[in-house]
Parts: structure tokens; sequence; C-alpha cells
């Protein structure tokens, strides 16, 4: 009976910080993303409900992530709280060890686990792909957002644009510098002083109308077509149509120049890489076939290593808690930002190694995971053994 009411003491305990730190660093890492998008997000007369609907999606990507640093964050926070009110010590006296009293919040964490796998292999995959979506929505009803100042953009295939400045309430572009290919390969020039780029969501073209400006056009002459000239005309408003390209049209997402593969579950993932394997082994040297075999192979292998960081996070944050005897947010914010940056930092490491396929995905994927694991049942013997002091 002690030990059923000490279980739901600590599950009561544990709970409440538990969604409340969760939610407080969903918030920032929401915040910190609306920031970051905010000029390319706001002030281009694109509807508030795709705003929100494209934070929603980025927010539901971010919860792997997320669950770790909470665990570890709550876990340090109740176990100091618990040492430095002398609970623990209480609890230790009637012969309940350190590692009893966490196995409720244990079987929590394997629950949270658990549930992450699913959620990531259902539910965020479904989220990435209308991300793609909401993405090619936003781009084509505004091409404008891709127009970066001063810096030749290639819109589509054969095209390429620079500006010298947007207009901040309208959509015009000031001092335009385009350069296309036309029929038979030949270079068309246009340089104008003002236009705008027009969507035209039934046929899937651009318009682009421009004012004031020069086009340079290649024209072939004679029979063979074996020489060339170049017209100029200046004009004071032009109108050209580009046809997108059909690879280019939300239908065709599901390309590898997409990361498509970032949209599959388990199963998918499992049957892309036993496809390229059996089916293309004789490309599979190529670097390109490499890089996307590699990121298929991390893609599967991170379906697993956040759930199992979960609980790695956990068997670290309790002892740590009960070492330090801090409770409180600072000290613990402190200690928890340290391990997780670390962590984050070998991660990011490894993942940039595994794309240039320098070393095997599931090393990569796993290294940080194989660091921590050792160290953290190494801390949880050495605190239920109160054979660990910080002086």
């Amino acid at each position: 009976m002690i030990i059923k009411k000490l279980d739901l003491y600590m599950i009561r305990l544990f709970m409440a910080p538990f969604l409340m730190i969760y939610s407080t660093i969903f918030i920032i890492f929401m915040i910190q993303f609306f920031w970051s998008q905010i000029d390319e997000l706001t002030g281009k007369n694109i509807s508030i409900f795709i705003i929100l609907k494209f934070i929603l999606y980025f927010g539901i990507s971010i919860l792997p992530l997320v669950t770790p640093i909470a665990l570890l964050l709550t876990s340090i926070i109740i176990f100091g709280d618990f040492s430095e009110n002398q609970e623990l010590i209480a609890i230790k006296s009637s012969g309940i060890s350190l590692f009893r009293v966490m196995i409720p919040i244990l079987g929590i964490t394997f629950v949270l686990s658990i549930g992450l796998y699913l959620f990531s292999d259902f539910v965020i995959p479904k989220a990435k792909m209308k991300v793609k979506k909401l993405g090619y929505t936003i781009s084509f009803t505004h091409p404008s957002l891709k127009l970066k100042e001063g810096i030749f953009v290639n819109l589509f295939p054969n095209f390429f644009i620079k500006i010298d400045r947007k207009s901040i309430n309208s959509n015009y572009l000031h001092h335009i510098f385009i350069f296309f290919y036309g029929k038979n390969s030949l270079v068309n020039t246009i340089l104008s002083k003002k236009g705008v780029l027009i969507p035209n969501q039934e046929d899937g073209s651009i318009q682009l109308k421009l004012m004031n400006g020069v086009l340079y056009s290649e024209n072939l002459n004679g029979p063979k077509k074996e020489q060339s000239s170049y017209q100029i005309v200046e004009f004071d408003t032009l109108i050209q149509n580009f046809k997108i390209p059909s690879k280019y049209n939300i239908k065709n997402l599901y390309d590898d120049d997409y990361d498509f593969y970032q949209t599959l579950n388990t199963k998918n993932l499992i049957q892309k890489i036993n496809f390229l394997k059996k089916k293309n082994y004789k490309k599979i040297n190529t670097d390109k076939s490499k890089i996307y075999l590699a990121k298929l192979q991390l893609e599967l292998q991170k379906k697993f290593t956040f759930p199992v960081t979960c609980i790695i996070m956990f068997l670290t944050g309790a002892p740590l808690g009960a070492i330090i005897r801090k409770g409180g947010i600072g000290y613990p914010t402190m200690i928890a930002l340290i391990i997780f940056i670390i962590y984050y930092t070998l991660l990011t490491i490894t993942q940039n190694k595994v794309e240039k396929t320098e070393i095997c995905p599931w090393i990569g994927a796993w290294i940080p995971n194989l660091i921590f694991f050792p160290v953290s049942i190494w801390m949880t013997y050495k605190t239920v053994m109160d054979d660990f002091y910080i002086i």
C-alpha cells in the first residue's frame, strides 16, 4: 500500500511540471521559428489561415526534439527538489531505493517513448507532406517570395532573375535583370525598371509584367541557322507568360529533390531502401545514389533514436537531480541546456557526416545515444548505491 501511494505521489509530482515545461519549451521553439520566418510570411498578402497552418505543421514536426529536453529538465527539477527537501533521505531510510522511486516515472517515460515513435511514424510524415504542399502553394501564389534582393535566383528551369528591391506595401519589383533560354537554347535578356509576377493557377503559368525596359533577344539567321544576331527592343510595357514544367507541379512533389523521404513512415522507408539496394545496385556507387540512400537510412534510424533518447535523458536527469540537490528552475535549466547542447551538437555533426557518406548511417544516428547511455546507467547505478557525491 505504501509503495502504491509512493508511485501515485511521484506520478502527481512529475506530471504537472512536465506538462508546464513541455508547453514552455514548445512555445519557445514556435516563437523562434516564427521570428526567423516573419519577414517571409508577413506583409506578403498571405492569408493568416495559411500562416497558422504552416506554423501548426512545423509545431508537429518538432515534438520529437521537444520531448527529450522536457524529460531531462523535469527529471532534474523533480529529483533535485525531492533531494533538497530531504524527502529522498526519508524514503531511503525506510528501505526504499532511489531506483524504486524512479520506476513509476520511468514507466511513464517508456509510454512516452512508444507514443513518440508512433507519432513520428504516422503523424509527422503527413504533417511534413502538408508543409511541402503548403509551401508549394505559397511559392506559386506569391512567386516573389523566392526572390532575394541583389542575388540571381533560378525561379524555374532556364529562367534566372535578379532584383535590386522589393516594394514593402505592394508586389512590385524594382530594377529587374532577367535572362532566360528560349527556343533552340537562344539567350534572351531583359532589363526593366519595374515589374510584377502574376501567377495563373488555371494553367499553371506565371505572367511577368514589366515596365520601362529593354529586351535583348538572340535570333538565328540564314537557311542553315548557323549565324545569330541580336534584336534590341525598348518597351514601355512588356508581358511575358512562362509555363512552369510539370515536374514543378504540386502533383509531382514525390521526388528526391523535395526531400520526399522525410514524408515516409517506417514501412515505406524500408521498402524504398530495399528497392534502391536491389534494383539500383549497379548505379549505387554514384555519389547522388549514395547520398540519397544514406539519407533514407538515416531517416529510418531517426524514427527509433529520439524515443530511446527520451529514456536516456530521464536516466541522466533523475540521478543528476538527486546528486546536485537543487530544485527550482535556474540551476537545473542551466545543467539541462549544457547536456542537451552537447547531445544535439554530436547529433548534428554525425548527421552531417552521414549525409556526406563519410560514416555509416546507423552509426551516425546512434552515436550520441551510444555515448550518453552508458553514462546515464553509470550515474544511476552510482546514485542508487550512494556512491556518488559532489563536494
